[in-house]
C-alpha cells in the first residue's frame, strides 16, 4: 500500500507471472524481446506458450475452451489478447497456429477422411447490449440483439453471424472487418474500444470415421474474450455519458464478480449456492465459459503504478476467486448421424407447438424461451407472439444447421467467398482511391482503431454536417459540437478548400482554428 509501506505486502499465487513493463528492446520489424539475460521482460511468444498452447491442444482434444483478459483500462487486456503490429497477441497467434495444425493433419496419408472446419463469430456488448462486429446492419436494432436459451447448447445470441473460414487469413480478415465496424459505431457512439466486452468464438470441428467406419464429429468453441476496463469514476473524471458507460460497464463486470463468487463457493462445497448468470448479458454468454463444460484460462492484467493500488488490489483479488472455481470440460464427441437425428426430433417438436399456438390451442413451453420471461400458464398475446417468434428462430437454426451438416464444407466456403468477394473488391478499389484521391481518416486514442473509417473527397463540393442537415451531409459526423450545417470542402483539381459552414461551427487544421 503506497500510502502505508511500513505495512506488509498482500500475497497472491497463480500459475504463471509476467512482467511486460521494462527490460525489453525493440528489433527492427518492431517485435519487442527481453532486453539481455538478466531481463524479466515476457514477450508475446512467451505468453502464447504458456497460455495459447494448452488452449490449442484443448481444442484438438474437443474440449470447449474460453480464455478471458479482466483488468483495469489501459493496463493491457487487449494488447495480450490481440497484440499490436509485430507483436500479435493470443487470439492471431492461436488462429495461425490450428490451421498450421490443420494443414499438418492434411499432409498425412490416414487423415484422407479427415475434414476440418473452422468458422468465427465476433461480438461486442456495449451498454448491455449485444452488437454483431461482422454485421454492421445489427448496430441499428434498437436494444441490440437478442440474448436467447437452448435448452441443451445453453445462452446463445440470435441472428449472430458464424462465417466459415479456411485459412488465418480469413480469419485476420473478419477480426479487421469487425475491428472496422467497431470503429464506425464508437465513432458514432463517441465511444472508445475499452468501453466494450468483445468476444471472438471460434468453432472448431473435426469429421472422422471411427473403428466401426461411422462418421464422428468433434467440436470445439475457443471464446477468446476481451472484456471492458473497470475503472473508478473519480479517477477517469467521467461525466454524463461517459459515466452511464462506466457504471453499466461496472455493472456487467460487479455481476461477474459475484458470478464468481458465487461459483467458488460452489466449488469450495458451501451447500446450495444461487449464481446470478441471469444478471447481465455478458455473464449469460460466459456461463459455459465460467460454470460449464469448458477448460478456462483468466489473465488478470495489472498497472505497475502506485496511484492504481485499489484497482491492481481488487484485480487481484477477483483472479484468486476466479482460480478457486472448478469447471467439468467434457469432449463433445458424437455421431453426425444422431446430430441431424435430434434436429429433426427437435423441428418436429416446434412445428406441432407452432400448430397448437396458430390454432389458439393452449400455449406450451418453448423450446427456447428469451431470458427473463416468468412463464407460469398465463400469457398476454405480447407473450404469445414473443413464443412464437422464439420458436421460429429456433425451427429456423436447426434447418440451417442441418443444411449445413449435410451441404460439404468446400460448398459452404465457396459460399461464403462469393459473398466476400464483392466485400474484397470494393476495399481493394478504397485502398486504390486512397493512393490519388484526397480523404479525411478518423483519429483513435487506440492505434489499433486509427485509419478505419474513411471519408472521400471528389471533385467539386462536399458537405458535412450531423443527422440533422437538410439535405443530408455527404459527410456525417455525430458529437456534441457537430452542427446540421459544419462545413465545406471543395476539391478543385485536387487542390483541397476547406471552410466553416456557421460561425459557431468549430473548424481546426493542425491545432489552428478556422473563420467561416
Amino acid at each position: 500500500d503506497p500510502a502505508n509501506l511500513a505495512e506488509e505486502g498482500r500475497k497472491f499465487t497463480f500459475d504463471f507471472s509476467y512482467w511486460s513493463h521494462d527490460g525489453y528492446k525493440e528489433r527492427h520489424d518492431g517485435y519487442l524481446e527481453p532486453a539481455g539475460v538478466g531481463s524479466n521482460y515476457s514477450d508475446q511468444a512467451k505468453v502464447f506458450e504458456d497460455l495459447g498452447r494448452g488452449v490449442l491442444e484443448n481444442a484438438w482434444k474437443g474440449y470447449n475452451c474460453s480464455l478471458f483478459a479482466y483488468g483495469q483500462t489501459g493496463s493491457g487486456k487487449s494488447y495480450s489478447m490481440v497484440g499490436y503490429g509485430s507483436n500479435k497477441g493470443i487470439v492471431p497467434v492461436t488462429c495461425e497456429q490450428l490451421f498450421v495444425g490443420i494443414d499438418e493433419k492434411k499432409q498425412n496419408p490416414n487423415a484422407k477422411d479427415h475434414e476440418f472446419q473452422v468458422s468465427v463469430s465476433m461480438l461486442e456488448i456495449y451498454n448491455e447490449q449485444v452488437r454483431d462486429l461482422l454485421n454492421p446492419k445489427t448496430a441499428s436494432i434498437k436494444g441490440g440483439l437478442k440474448v436467447r436459451q437452448h435448452p441443451s447448447k445453453g445462452f446463445y445470441v440470435e441472428q449472430l453471424v458464424t462465417a466459415p473460414v479456411s485459412s488465418y487469413d480469413d480469419i485476420d480478415r473478419k477480426i479487421n472487418e469487425g475491428t472496422r465496424n467497431r470503429t464506425v459505431a464508437a465513432t458514432n457512439m463517441n465511444a472508445t474500444s475499452s468501453r466494450a466486452h468483445t468476444i471472438v468464438a471460434i468453432n472448431f470441428s473435426q469429421k472422422a470415421p471411427n473403428e466401426a467406419g461411422q462418421s464422428m464429429t468433434k467440436s470445439s468453441v475457443i471464446n477468446l474474450v476481451d472484456l471492458a476496463g473497470s475503472e473508478r469514476a473519480e479517477s477517469t473524471g467521467a461525466t454524463g455519458d461517459r459515466l452511464k458507460e462506466g457504471s453499466a460497464i461496472n455493472q456487467s463486470l460487479s455481476t461477474l464478480g459475484n458470478v464468481i463468487k458465487a461459483l467458488a463457493d460452489q466449488s469450495s462445497g458451501k451447500g446450495k449456492v444461487m449464481v446470478p448468470f441471469r444478471d447481465s448479458v455478458l455473464t449469460k454468454l460466459l456461463k459455459n465459459a465460467l460454470g460449464g463444460n469448458s477448460k478456462t484460462i483468466m489473465i488478470a492484467a495489472l498497472s505497475p503504478a502506485d496511484i492504481n493500488y485499489d484497482e491492481t488490489l481488487s484485480t487481484l483479488r477477483f483472479a484468486d476467486r476466479a482460480k478457486a472455481i472448478k469447471t467439468k470440460a467434457i469432449v463433445n464427441e458424437s455421431p453426425t448421424d444422431k446430430l441431424i437425428r435430434e434436429l429433426k426430433e427437435e423441428n418436429q417438436k416446434l412445428m406441432e407447438q407452432l400448430k397448437a399456438a396458430q390454432a389458439g390451442g393452449v400455449m406450451p413451453q418453448p423450446v427456447a424461451v428469451e431470458e427473463g420471461d416468468d412463464n407460469k400458464g398465463k400469457f398476454t398475446e405480447e407473450e404469445v407472439e414473443e413464443m412464437k417468434r422464439s420458436m421460429e428462430e429456433q425451427l429456423r437454426r436447426n434447418q440451417e444447421e442441418m443444411e449445413a451438416m449435410k451441404m460439404s464444407w468446400e460448398q459452404r466456403l465457396q459460399e461464403e467467398a462469393a459473398q466476400n468477394e464483392e466485400k474484397l473488391q470494393a476495399e481493394r478499389r478504397k485502398r486504390e482511391e486512397m493512393k490519388v484521391i484526397p480523404h479525411f481518416w478518423n483519429l483513435n486514442e487506440d492505434p489499433s482503431l486509427t485509419g478505419m473509417v474513411v471519408h472521400f473527397v471528389r471533385g467539386g463540393n462536399t458537405r458535412v454536417g450531423n443527422k440533422k442537415a437538410n439535405p443530408p451531409a455527404d459527410v456525417v459526423l455525430i458529437g456534441l459540437s457537430i452542427q446540421a450545417e459544419h462545413a465545406l470542402v471543395r476539391n478543385d483539381n485536387n487542390v483541397v478548400y476547406l471552410k466553416p459552414a456557421a460561425a459557431d461551427a468549430k473548424v481546426l487544421v493542425n491545432g489552428k482554428p478556422l473563420t467561416p
